[in-house]
């Protein structure tokens, strides 16, 4: 038998330097982002600083000025992504094929409570944001976009049941309170995840759909 020459094993194709001065700005964005969010969570709005971002992140204090100018912008992009994943969760859980609006509304309510935005850090997140709100105008806008989104997306979904069934309600006001509800066990759960499940937060929500349109 002839001897045979070791095969050259395959080597995957380098990425160009331009494409890696493209990446490496986008990444190291997203990772002070997730550090701002993590601190956030550990010290809350008032006690997130510089430092502690820069510790979470483990860079250095000037690339939050090179990457976003202030850190007024890192915790506005930070609230935005946060938002974003929000929508993206949520809404995104309407693309799905349903039979009935009731199906809709069953699965918006049902990923608010799910394992995926339903913990202890997540919450947390958005608990120091929350405190931060009322005293940045940037936030408050973000917040309003949010809110009018989810509103928008709950009405609809409430006038359309109520079209089938042929009733009568306030689905503005049912779209309210429904966040409100959600918004509450949110916060409760913040200050205390011994005081509920997921599950009866789940069960609570459904069951005030049931009695809008008893």
């Amino acid at each position: 038998m002839s001897a045979r020459r070791p095969t050259k094993p395959a080597t995957r194709p380098m990425p160009d330097a331009e494409s890696r001065q493209r990446e490496a700005p986008d990444i190291r964005r997203k990772l002070l982002i997730e550090a701002t969010m993590r601190s956030i969570a550990r010290f809350g709005y008032a006690g997130t600083t510089i430092d502690t971002i820069c510790t979470e992140a483990k860079v250095s204090r000037g690339l939050i000025n090179h990457h976003f100018g202030s850190k007024e912008e890192l915790i506005r992009q930070s609230y935005k992504a946060l938002r974003d994943e929000w929508l993206a969760q949520t809404h995104g859980s309407l693309l799905g094929s349903y039979d009935r609006p009731e199906d809709k509304l069953r699965a918006m309510i049902k990923v608010s409570f799910g394992p995926t935005m339903f913990k202890q850090d997540y919450l947390g997140i958005w608990a120091g944001f929350w405190s931060a709100i009322g005293k940045s105008a940037a936030l408050r806008k973000l917040n309003r976009e949010l809110f009018d989104k989810d509103r928008d997306a709950y009405q609809a979904i409430f006038e359309e049941i109520a079209r089938l069934r042929g009733k009568s309600i306030d689905s503005r006001r049912a779209a309210l309170s429904i966040i409100a509800l959600i918004d509450g066990f949110w916060l409760e759960w913040c200050l205390d995840p011994l005081c509920f499940t997921a599950e009866e937060a789940e069960a609570a929500c459904l069951g005030f759909v049931v009695m809008t349109f008893a």
